[in-house]
Order: structure tokens, then sequence, then C-alpha cells
């Protein structure tokens, strides 16, 4: 089984922006990102101990702002950003705060993970502005590896706003045949036997297992389950092994290349508004 790594792609994501970063700095500008959040969630911290790093390293300017556990508070915050090109809501929100709401509440022009009503509707409609960073780190990885997608079957299992929906959307856009599976489906095994793509974002650790699939499929892991001994995606790695014909490994697969992918996506907007 090949092992699908995300780092040789982020780093070519990575060296174009730092081009692209240089040639605003020429002009004066310097990308900023605004990050606002709400609370301190495991998952959460991690993304955001891994953007720091790379925003430092590609020379793009991030400001941490820090809400009280308020719609009103955390709308004002995030719609009012100053001189940032792009705002980011780091998710998952405490009980009782609407991640819809707070959606709404970001500058479209300034939405870098796509989450806004407006660019969520821009996706679907297949002209997109920004999409979120991991749905995106999907295709970027079939891309890189050279993994058809046009005429493939392709199973995407979890149907959240930032990474099971946007990914079948963006499959489809790249000519997959595509279901959307989900925790109310019946019989999700059946219709991952028929695949040749499964992305797994469901939030369950080992969800997927090897008996799940096809021989040669390819299985892209978006989970991120933080346990005791350590971070953990949705399939389990052991049984998928001796089926699979490629894997993104987790950690080690998809996260490099979210992040990548969002700082590149504060570029453009930098480059888009200056």
């Amino acid at each position: 089984m090949r092992l699908l790594h995300g780092r040789p792609v982020a780093e070519r994501i990575n060296a174009r922006t730092r081009e692209r970063v240089a040639a605003l700095a020429a002009r004066g500008v310097t990308p900023t990102l605004d990050i606002v959040r709400v609370g301190s969630d495991p998952t959460a911290s991690s993304y955001l101990g891994r953007i720091r790093k790379v925003a430092a390293e590609l020379g793009v300017a991030l400001h941490e702002r820090v809400s009280p556990p308020d719609e009103g508070r955390l709308a004002t915050l995030l719609g009012g950003a100053g001189d940032a090109h792009g705002v980011m809501l780091l998710t998952p929100l405490p009980p009782g705060l609407s991640e819809e709401r707070a959606a709404a509440a970001i500058p479209p022009v300034k939405d870098v993970e796509g989450v806004h009503p407006e660019n969520v509707g821009r996706l679907v409609l297949g002209r997109p502005r920004f999409v979120p960073s991991t749905a995106e780190a999907v295709l970027e990885l079939l891309r890189f590896y050279e993994i058809p997608t046009r005429r493939a079957d392709a199973v995407v299992i979890g149907r959240s706003p930032i990474v099971g929906r946007p990914a079948a959307a963006l499959l489809t856009q790249e000519d997959a045949t595509v279901t959307l599976a989900h925790s109310k489906t019946a019989d999700i095994a059946s219709h991952t036997r028929a695949a040749s793509i499964v992305v797994v974002a469901i939030g369950e650790q080992r969800f997927l297992r090897g008996d799940m699939l096809s021989t040669g499929a390819t299985v892209i892991d978006a989970g991120i389950n933080v346990t005791p001994s350590g971070i953990v995606g949705d399939v389990d790695a052991e049984s998928v092994a001796s089926v699979a014909g490629a894997l993104s490994p987790v950690p080690g697969g998809l996260g490099a290349v979210t992040t990548a992918l969002l700082i590149r996506s504060v570029v453009t907007a930098a480059e888009q508004q200056s």
C-alpha cells in the first residue's frame, strides 16, 4: 500500500506562496489573517499551532482574537477585522453558540475558509471564491499523487460543512460520481465497497475498516481525533493496509496541506484586496 504523505504537497504549495508574499511585500503589502476563537478545543489548538508556524515561515501576519461565549461579541469580532485580509473562525464552538450564524458574520471577501453562505453557494455552483482548506486538501493530495478522479466512483463519509459537503462538491466538479454518506446512511459499507476513492471525515476513531473497501481503493483520512496516545484518524490503518492501494496517514497526511492552503488563501485575499 502506498502512503500519501502531505509534506511534499505542502512544500510545493508553500514555495509558490512564498514567491507571492515577496511580490506583495515589494508593493508594501503584508498578507494578514485574523483568527477568532472561543474556548480552547484540543483539536483547534493543535491546528492553531500549525497555522502560527507556517504563517511565520512564509511572512504572513497573524492576529489572534479571543471572544467570550457570546454570539453578539463573536459576530462583532468576526465582522470588524480592520486591516486584515482574511478572517477565520476556529471551530468547534462551545455548546450554545451557532457556527452557522458566526460564519454569516464574516465578510465574504475575507472568508478564507469559505464558510460564509455566499461562498458556500459559489462552491456549489462551481464558481468558488474560497474553499474550506481541508476539503481542498483532499483534491490537492489526489492531484499530486496522480490519482484519477474523472469517472471514478467516490464515497465521502461525513456531511460537515467544512469537510464532507465541500469535498463532495469538489470531487463532483472533477467529474467523479460521488455518494455522500453519513451517520444516518443505512449501510455505508455497501457504498464504500463499490468505490475507488473513499474520503472519511466522520469524527470517529478507526471507523473505516479494511472489510469496507474494494481491493486497491484510495483512502483519504480527514479525521482528527485527539486521544491520550496522540492524534488518530477515522481509518483503522492496520486493517485498511492489507486492502487499500493508497492511504493518507494521520498524522502526516492532510494536515500540512490544509495549513498550506489556508495560508495560500490569505495571500489570495491580500492580492484581491490590494
